[in-house]
């Protein structure tokens, strides 16, 4: 397994997942009360506690496989943000008060092209997908590192 992506006590995007306290409300309902979902990821309960050297290999398997999508995810999606970062640094460097018309419109564009790209689906996709990755495979690390405990 490879050790780089996942501290599973440390993944913020894990832990919202899995640990949604519900609500608890003490005496008469209120009218028009409607209770909020916990949302569990399916992969909590796709992959629950391992009992066996077998179902530990084929959590090592789906890990495996998973992880080369991860990281060749990864590799973009942090291509993108920096490049964001960038074209923040830019945006914060221009000019709060245009000097000519032509300028105004130079801003207008590069703002414009900015929103777009930060609101392109396909990255959008991209680092959802990233984002739920690293969250699945910290949960089967996670799984697999309990059951090796027990073994030793």
């Amino acid at each position: 397994m490879q050790p780089d992506i996942m501290d599973a006590a440390n993944s913020s995007a894990a832990a919202s997942l899995m640990v949604l306290e519900p609500e608890i409300l003490r005496g008469h309902i209120p009218a028009g009360h409607i209770p909020k979902p916990v949302v569990i990821a399916d992969y909590v309960a796709k992959y629950p506690s391992i009992h066996s050297d077998e179902e530990r290999d084929q959590y090592k398997a789906v890990f495996n496989d998973q992880y080369a999508e991860y990281k060749e995810l990864h590799v973009e999606v942090q291509a993108m943000a920096r490049k964001f970062e960038e074209m923040d640094e830019m945006i914060q460097n221009l000019p709060s008060q245009p000097s000519s018309q032509m300028e105004k419109e130079r801003i207008s564009g590069i703002l414009m092209e900015y929103q777009r790209k930060k609101a392109d689906p396909t990255y959008l996709e991209k680092r959802e997908r990233c984002e739920y990755l690293k969250s699945k495979l910290s949960h089967i690390k996670q799984k697999i590192q309990e059951y090796n405990k027990v073994i030793d």
